[in-house]
């Protein structure tokens, strides 16, 4: 098991530092995986910290990036570019570890970890957990993955397809670009959910909105810090101040 991050070095220095000092902190006890898109020697080495260059292990990555570098997004939801980072480490990881525990890099591990949350967070036989936001489209602020199972490669090669093929242009809502790895990842889904071999795990209370930051199973060990929370450190949780 690993846990699964992505940044760059402007972005660690801006926020993802309080990702890993909090994991050294709360002494979580599976490895974080850390994909960066520079030499990985630019990093703080700290113990059970690895870091991967994500362009050496997933060339398409960069290929996807160069390719689509000199598009200019109208808005949050356009920038490809800034979310296919994601979709290649997740897929990257599977060489690491059979369970994935993704989790974004404006997040904070808020205490230790117990064995057993990992095991009813992504059951042996299922795939896939995600949080399901029904009404919306699903969070993918934390996500999980079990690569042991056989469907992985296929799921992963569609998963990335999205990319590969700069198909993930082509993803629309009444006339409106999503071009998020949330729509690319829940596009991927639609493609599987009858599939006999396929099984996943939806989290959340089912609603809309920040749905990570209200559900009593992940926010007691972390905390996804979205918007300006994420460049102070010592903001309490975002359901104290709700």
């Amino acid at each position: 098991m690993i846990f699964v991050t992505t940044y760059n070095s402007v972005l660690y220095k801006a926020y993802a530092h309080q990702l890993i000092t909090s994991y050294l902190e709360t002494k979580q006890t599976i490895p974080m995986y850390v994909f960066v898109e520079d030499d990985p020697i630019n990093y703080p080495q700290r113990n059970n910290v690895h870091y991967v260059n994500l362009f050496e292990v997933e060339p398409d990555c960069k290929a996807f990036v160069e390719r689509n570098r000199h598009r200019v997004p109208a808005d949050f939801f356009e920038d490809a570019v800034r979310f296919s980072y994601k979709v290649f480490a997740q897929s990257a990881a599977r060489n690491y570890g059979e369970k994935i525990f993704y989790v974004d890099s404006d997040s904070k591990f808020m205490k230790t970890i117990p064995d057993w949350w990992y095991e009813q967070c992504l059951p042996n036989d299922t795939f896939l957990t995600y949080y399901d936001r029904p009404g919306q489209y699903t969070e993918t602020g934390f996500v999980a993955f079990n690569s042991k199972l056989s469907i992985s490669t296929e799921f992963f090669k569609e998963y990335k397809d999205w990319y590969v093929k700069d198909r993930v242009y082509l993803i629309k809502r009444l006339g409106k670009n999503f071009w998020t790895d949330c729509h690319t990842l829940d596009g991927t889904r639609q493609s599987f959910l009858k599939r006999p071999d396929y099984k996943e795990k939806a989290l959340g209370d089912g609603n809309n909105g920040h749905i990570m930051a209200r559900d009593k199973f992940l926010n007691p060990y972390i905390d996804h810090r979205k918007g300006p929370r994420k460049h102070k450190p010592n903001s309490p949780e975002w359901s104290k101040h709700q």
